[in-house]
């Protein structure tokens, strides 16, 4: 979303199935620092870093690439980092600075998202071999006061996520003002590409096992050629485009409906979420006389 409404929004809740719905609390979420309940292995995980907790949909992964997105539901900035270790979970000796030396034996820093603002969401992609790890933050004081969460990667395959079923996608000779779809890792569906002008309802669950958001923009780019930032996602204030309305960053399971008044021209239907429009998170979408 843009940054005026990201910052506006609140944050998602995390569910034991993902992150729930805007507005709520988050400490509802799924077992933190000090539990003890596994989940089921995932390797798309959603999750949030806050005073002072780490919190995630799944303490298992299988070994190979594992997707985290992961909010910060605190009131400042924090940092996710992926460490494989020995060390029981809140034992990595901790230096006079009140952090550990991430070059020290016994551990290994894989990735990180660095120190990322409040309301906001990181993602992170790594490649993981079968051990012990811990997820947690590293400023000072941080993984001290509780900021770390035990996780483990076992051998096997990730499912294949299927975000569609029989019947599903776009389309492309219907005309309809009342859609209905499903966003996903990594896919965005209607059930039909053009609208007359006026107004238009899009009623959206969510599929995938992360928060997604589903924005209209209309736009003078080709699809899927929407420039991109560092940030990998693209400015919502570009000249070339224009952000119609969304529904913000809901929570997987959930349908929600967003009602638009469009006028003729062609748009795009996406999430720009950190990376998901460049993974395939679009399509195209037609507003006729």
């Amino acid at each position: 979303m843009g940054k005026m409404r990201r910052l506006m929004a609140t944050g998602a809740l995390l569910a034991a199935t993902g992150l729930a719905s805007c507005g709520a609390d988050p400490a509802d979420g799924p077992v933190g620092a000090g539990g003890t309940a596994h989940t089921e292995p995932r390797n798309t995980i959603a999750g949030d870093v806050r005073e002072w907790a780490v919190e995630t949909t799944a303490d298992r992964a299988f070994d190979g690439d594992v997707t985290f997105a992961i909010t910060n539901f605190g009131t400042m900035k924090h940092e996710f980092l992926v460490v494989k270790t020995d060390f029981e979970p809140g034992k990595i000796p901790l230096t006079s600075e009140s952090r550990f030396d991430e070059e020290a034996e016994g551990l290994e820093v894989i990735d990180e998202i660095p120190e990322f603002e409040v309301k906001t969401t990181g993602m992170l992609t790594v490649k993981l071999d079968p051990g012990k790890y811990q997820l947690l933050c590293n400023i000072a004081g941080h993984y001290k006061a509780g900021m770390y969460k035990a996780f483990e990667v076992v051998k096997g395959d990730a499912p294949v996520a299927e975000p569609a079923t029989e019947g599903d996608g776009t389309d492309a000779d219907a005309v309809s003002n009342d859609l209905h779809g499903s966003v996903a890792e990594w896919a965005v569906n209607v059930d039909a590409a053009k609208a007359k002008a006026g107004e238009v309802s899009f009623t959206m669950e969510n599929r995938g096992t992360i928060q997604h958001e589903f924005l209209v923009v209309k736009t003078t780019y080709e699809h899927g050629m929407i420039p991109l930032g560092a940030d990998n996602r693209f400015d919502e204030e570009d000249k070339g485009l224009s952000v119609i309305d969304e529904i913000p960053e809901w929570a997987p399971g959930v349908t929600n409906t967003l009602k638009v008044k469009l006028e003729p021209g062609k748009y795009e239907l996406l999430c720009n979420i950190e990376g998901h429009y460049k993974n395939g998170m679009h399509a195209a979408f037609e507003v006729v006389p």
